[in-house]
């Protein structure tokens, strides 16, 4: 399983509010882009200050979204599809800007 995780921050002029229903849009549209297994958006709720150990701050994280693929052929065809391309356009216009990361597992 691929999986790409991005911190996302919403644009200075936004509201919290409209950021949140731009990511159900988002979310929702999720649901036809061929190749991609499984997308999960995460709303900022709180950040815990019980750490048990050191701390680094991240600011101005709103959202963390999560693609999934289950392989690198799922993946090209992600890549490929011009539905996908019209999903990015719709995370251009409330997405401010964002951070991604190709994770692994660690086992």
């Amino acid at each position: 399983m691929i999986r790409i995780l991005y911190l996302l921050q919403k644009p200075t002029e936004m509201s919290q509010a409209q950021f949140e229903q731009e990511c159900l849009v988002h979310y929702q549209m999720s649901h036809d882009v061929p190749g991609l297994y499984k997308y999960e958006v995460r709303l900022i709720a709180a950040e815990p200050s019980d750490v048990h150990v050191g701390f680094f701050d991240v600011p101005g994280v709103d959202a963390i979204g999560e693609c999934w693929f289950e392989n690198e052929a799922q993946m090209q065809v992600y890549l490929d599809s011009d539905i996908r391309k019209n999903w990015f356009e719709h995370g251009k216009s409330f997405i401010g800007k964002l951070k991604p990361f190709i994770t692994r597992d660690v086992g």
